[in-house]
């Protein structure tokens, strides 16, 4: 069994987790609660403190969540294909994750404020970055995420589009059309889709 630190709100847990249903893997993989006892061990092999971590079978720890998948894929093969579009869906992929790192760096700006307001200008930085990438995405996404195919790139995207969306961020889908009907789509056929999506712990 696989060993995942787990967090029912974390974006990059998330991403993992569709990989691993995605993959064929997710009942393979064991998740633990910030409180179990492994969780707090695993947690600590990564000197960032950061989740998720995985903890292969034979006990090596893997981060961050661009590693895990890359692991899981080697074990399946499902999450990009292995050929001259490779490139073309880690880029995709990549540019998820920006949109994913922006918005957890406008969530972090209040949620570490403590008692002073946040930075109206570095929040600013991060909603232009997060608009110009949903712009970008309305008017690509047919062709960059072809929705017949699904891979690590379009488990990047539903996660980042989900967390706008849970976290009140930005309100792409009233912006949008492309991206919106493509969600629809993407989201209904997503193994694990509804299994994962983002919640704040209980």
């Amino acid at each position: 069994m696989y060993k995942l630190t787990y967090s029912p709100a974390s974006p990059y847990v998330r991403k993992v987790r569709l990989a691993g249903y995605l993959s064929g893997l997710n009942d393979q993989i064991e998740l633990l609660n910030p409180d179990h006892e492994t969780h707090i061990k695993m947690k600590l092999n990564n000197p960032l403190g950061k989740i998720p971590v995985l903890m292969t079978p034979n006990n090596q720890y893997v981060f961050d969540s661009r590693v895990i998948v890359e692991l899981l894929n080697d074990t399946s093969g499902k999450l990009y294909p292995n050929d001259d579009n490779k490139k073309i869906i880690l880029t995709n992929a990549a540019l998820t994750e920006g949109l994913v790192d922006s918005s957890l760096l406008y969530v972090y700006s209040i949620r570490y404020a403590g008692d002073q307001k946040p930075s109206e200008v570095w929040q600013k930085l991060q909603l232009t970055k997060i608009e110009n990438t949903i712009v970008y995405l309305d008017k690509n996404v047919s062709n960059d995420f072809n929705p017949s195919k699904v891979y690590i790139s379009h488990i990047g995207l539903i996660v980042a589009l989900d967390y706008l969306n849970f976290r009140k961020i930005y309100d792409w889908e009233m912006k949008t059309k492309n991206l919106v009907a493509w969600h629809k789509q993407v989201s209904a056929s997503m193994p694990g889709y509804k299994e994962t999506y983002p919640k704040d712990p209980s």
